[in-house]
């Protein structure tokens, strides 16, 4: 009876198991969309704020962008905390900007130079964006593998085991019920015998 609620236990542990695994991988499906289209959009934002910075380049000479960058001051802060899918921890990455403009004067830079650093501010906030989608796939990766591990081990080896031990017991019980019928009918055989016999 022991090892029938063992039994039992262990088989809603691995349907729940079995569920957490498919929530995990929804999840992770979706994590995974969402970075490869922060990853495209990465990319994009970088090839455009080349772009800027190539004709900021052109436009002003590459010694007037090196000394306008160093009077640039934007300082990041960032703020790191974490939510929990299916009890695992995924990081939530927030970046807030503190800057003052303008950082040099207007009249001897060109617009390029303005666009250049919008855009090289705005991949900053994607990129903390990427890295948080980047370390929650790999966070629920291992999850996943974990709970893959577990199912596997309750379904090919423990819970076999369980039923194999089960079919033994009954069977080495049902064998032990029909020994004592069949010695009980001696019994009574021989009680009538003798009763006969008086």
């Amino acid at each position: 009876m022991r090892l029938k609620r063992d039994f039992n236990f262990a088989r809603e542990g691995h349907d729940l198991l079995e569920q957490k695994r498919e929530i995990l991988i929804n999840e992770l499906m979706a994590i995974m969309d969402r970075a490869k289209q922060i990853q495209a959009e990465t990319d994009e934002a970088f090839a455009k704020a080349y772009d800027a910075l190539i004709k900021a380049v052109v436009r002003m000479g590459r010694r007037r962008v090196e000394s306008a960058a160093d009077a640039v001051n934007i300082k990041t802060n960032i703020r790191l905390s974490e939510r929990r899918i299916m009890g695992v921890a995924v990081p939530v990455i927030d970046a807030t900007f503190n800057d003052n403009p303008p950082y040099y004067s207007p009249g001897d830079t060109s617009f390029w130079l303005d666009e250049t650093i919008q855009d090289f501010r705005d991949i900053l906030q994607m990129l903390g964006k990427l890295a948080e989608t980047f370390i929650s796939v790999m966070n629920l990766t291992q999850e996943v593998k974990k709970t893959i591990r577990r199912v596997n081990a309750l379904e090919k080896i423990a819970l076999p085991n369980f039923d194999e031990t089960i079919k033994y017991i009954q069977g080495a019980l049902e064998e032990s019920e029909r020994e004592t019928m069949f010695t009980l009918k001696l019994v009574k055989n021989r009680l009538e015998k003798k009763r006969r016999g008086r």
